[in-house]
């Protein structure tokens, strides 16, 4: 056999080896890519819009999965008692979706570190403690935070309607708005800007003496920053009942935007969906350690300013002075 011969059977026998490594590895590659993945989605007070964008984004991104809905109903025992219940079942799920600040923490509290997570709608994650940084997430986790910072917001009202009191709604049983209002009292500190701290339970027993006596708090203010809070969400209600019409008032949550809020700087909950979904991806589809990727926060520039037009306060911003993109709701 010359060298020719032999030079070409080499190569024949190099090339049956590259095939037969390929036919070996494609079926278990195809397995991944079309394997059913098993998703639990924990949610604070029912499917939001959050939900619906992060299902359905989810598939246009090829993901199949069996998802499995537990909707605590703004109750922190009964969530917890689903996952000491299920947890052996939880343990082995591909993974699991977390809607806000209580629902996040109570899952944290589990033996549930081996399951991939990511959080969606989560005010402050670093405040409340459950990052040390937006780009350090814990190991295991991470998300999409919903609203902007409060010294980012205080920035932005201030450009379109000038404030030097400010009053800060919060309930003091949730901690993100707790930490939220210390955040905002620091900034309007160093604003120079004099705060009132005000709280508000709204689903309390008292709930009508409460507003009575936050009424008069809000006679020699300019402006009511409300916290985010599922208790003001599930009860906005009431807060028209505490703000005077002609008083500006600014939520951190694009959820008040139609509930008497004059304005809010921020995205869509359909916009955040849609950002976990794409985070879900990446972890089960390229197999992406959920702790490198950072936790996703719209920027200042990139936040829409969401305007209440059957809100009287509005007629009193300076709208000609925003960079940022302006809706009517």
């Amino acid at each position: 056999m010359n060298d020719n011969n032999i030079a070409d059977r080499a190569a024949f026998v190099i090339t049956r080896l590259v095939l037969l490594v390929l036919l070996i590895l494609a079926p278990s590659s195809l397995m991944a890519s079309d394997q059913t993945r098993s998703i639990l989605m924990l949610t604070w007070r029912g499917l939001t819009p959050a939900e619906h964008s992060f299902i359905a984004h989810l598939e246009k991104l090829g993901v199949d999965a069996d998802i499995e809905h537990f909707d605590a109903g703004r109750d922190q025992t009964r969530l917890a008692g689903f996952l000491r219940d299920r947890l052996d079942d939880i343990k082995s799920m591909d993974l699991i979706y977390t809607f806000g600040t209580t629902v996040t923490m109570t899952v944290r509290n589990f033996d549930v570190d081996n399951v991939p997570r990511v959080f969606n709608i989560v005010t402050d994650p670093v405040g409340v403690g459950l990052a040390p940084a937006l780009d350090r997430p814990p190991r295991g986790m991470t998300g999409a935070k919903h609203s902007l910072s409060p010294e980012v917001n205080l920035q932005l009202l201030s450009g379109v309607y000038p404030v030097r009191n400010i009053a800060v709604l919060f309930d003091p049983r949730e901690s993100n708005a707790v930490a939220e209002a210390d955040r905002l009292s620091g900034a309007a500190e160093k604003r120079g800007i004099s705060i009132k701290r005000l709280r508000f339970a709204p689903d309390a027993k008292e709930k009508d003496i409460q507003i009575a006596a936050l009424k008069p708090e809000l006679e020699d203010v300019d402006a009511i920053y409300v916290t985010s809070s599922s208790s003001f969400v599930a009860h906005s209600e009431a807060l028209a009942q505490i703000i005077p019409e002609d008083l500006v008032s600014m939520g951190s949550s694009s959820a008040y935007v139609g509930d008497g809020i004059t304005l809010v700087f921020g995205s869509e909950y359909e916009e955040r969906g849609r950002t976990a979904a794409e985070m879900a991806a990446k972890i089960l589809l390229e197999k992406v350690p959920p702790h490198t990727l950072p936790i996703d926060e719209i920027s200042a520039a990139d936040a829409t300013l969401y305007i209440n037009s059957g809100n009287k306060a509005a007629s009193k911003l300076k709208l000609e002075n925003s960079q940022n993109a302006v809706v009517y709701k």
